[in-house]
């Protein structure tokens, strides 16, 4: 079996952590999450793999031909991104009888290959995932007959869509199915309007998942992601790590060589800590916290289900649910919020619109570079850009564009007595 995975698009939504590579080049547990879908892929045995890719990509240089990570990898270069559909049709020379069709980022695909596999019989011609969905709304939605497929709405209207069961984005297809999406017009969703009709005129089977699939959309996806990569961590300690006695570290953490962990700092699993990375003093990391190569965790700083990527500096204070980017200094008393006072769901703004996140905590997305002065704080779901400064003493009200400083003006008085 292959797998097409895709590679290409501008990956705007993922403002500011994309920075002009494809979201799946984004580094987790020190690997770009398109290397972790090719490990899994790999522990499936599938080695033929041909990814989909957009111009001047970083994709290339860093796997090569593939043959470094034990695969063979093909690219087939999309040069606008005109959808999954057009990306098939690009790589139709190089595809045979029957492949996977998935996101570069979906890091969870070892979960559903034997699932789409053993559902792939005589007679099938091809098979989607599907899972329930309240949001149907936004979604290929499937209507059914026993396990086939009859139809597929693409985000049908609100309360009248034929099922929960969406598509969630992968797919075992046939070589048939190409000729059907050949015949297809061309347009954004060629691929969800060939789908609809080859399974009014060919078995097309769907199997559903209870588990969880990956999304990355949104910044505040990435925590998603990690948790994801973190529901399958293992314990493990380098032997060049250095630990205080009176560090408390519980359940799987891993952490990697040359971190050091200072006295009294408590670590509760699951949690992944870098290369390199220093851990101060009374710091707490819990709930699904990501530290990245060569970072720091300041002294009295308390971190909750947050990712700090490479090369970032914090000092005191809290960060929650939260994505800081690399390379960033954030100083002493620095706070985040991540719940609203109402307790309703978080928006964030995103391309100058509101988007509901959907979740109940989220603290705040930290574009590469940017320095954060002390005792600053942000509000739930702001969106900072890259190499920004934040003044000492201010709170972040609204998202900040990229190379912008943000401070509140104080005004000193002096009374002599």
């Amino acid at each position: 079996m292959q797998a097409l995975l895709l590679a290409a698009g501008q990956s705007s939504r993922m403002y500011p952590f994309a920075n002009g590579s494809h979201k799946s080049m984004i580094k987790l547990f020190g690997k770009p999450l398109l290397e972790h879908t090719i490990e899994k892929l790999k522990n499936k045995s599938i080695t033929d793999v041909v990814v989909v890719v957009g111009k001047d990509n970083d994709i290339e240089s860093y796997f090569g031909d593939g043959s470094k990570f034990g695969i063979s990898i093909t690219y087939v270069l999309q040069e606008k991104p005109e959808g999954a559909g057009n990306a098939i049709l690009l790589a139709k020379k190089y595809l045979r009888d029957n492949f996977l069709l998935l996101n570069s980022y979906h890091v969870e695909i070892d979960r559903f290959v034997d699932l789409l596999s053993s559902a792939k019989v005589d007679g099938v011609d091809s098979v989607l995932l599907v899972k329930q969905k309240a949001e149907t709304w936004n979604y290929g939605v499937i209507s059914t007959d026993g396990n086939r497929v009859k139809a597929i709405t693409e985000k049908p209207e609100k309360d009248k869509e034929e099922s929960n069961l969406c598509i969630v984005g992968i797919y075992l297809l046939s070589a048939s199915f190409i000729d059907e999406l050949e015949n297809t017009q061309a347009e954004h969703y060629q691929l969800e309007t060939a789908l609809d009709v080859f399974s009014k005129n060919h078995v097309v089977n769907y199997v559903e998942t209870k588990d969880e699939t990956v999304v990355l959309k949104f910044p505040w996806d990435l925590l998603g992601v990690k948790n994801y990569l973190l529901s399958d961590l293992k314990k493990h300690i380098a032997e060049s790590a250095q630990i205080a006695s009176s560090a408390e570290i519980i359940g799987e953490v891993y952490i990697d060589e040359n971190v050091k962990i200072m006295e009294k700092v408590v670590v509760k699993g699951p949690c992944y800590i870098g290369k390199n990375a220093f851990i101060g003093n009374n710091a707490i990391l819990r709930d699904g916290v990501v530290v990245e190569e060569n970072s720091v965790v300041g002294a009295n700083m308390e971190v909750k289900n947050t990712l700090i990527m490479r090369d970032s500096k914090t000092h005191s204070g809290f960060i929650g649910d939260s994505v800081i980017g690399k390379d960033c200094r954030i100083a002493a008393g620095f706070c985040t919020a991540n719940v609203r006072l109402d307790r309703a769901t978080v928006k964030a703004v995103v391309k100058n619109e509101k988007v509901d996140t959907s979740v109940k905590s989220l603290g705040v997305m930290v574009g590469d570079g940017t320095h954060i002065g002390i005792k600053s704080s942000t509000m739930p779901g702001i969106i900072i850009g890259r190499n920004v400064v934040v003044g000492s003493e201010t709170t972040v009200m609204n998202n900040i564009d990229d190379n912008t400083k943000y401070y509140t003006k104080f005004q000193e008085v002096v009374v002599k007595q």
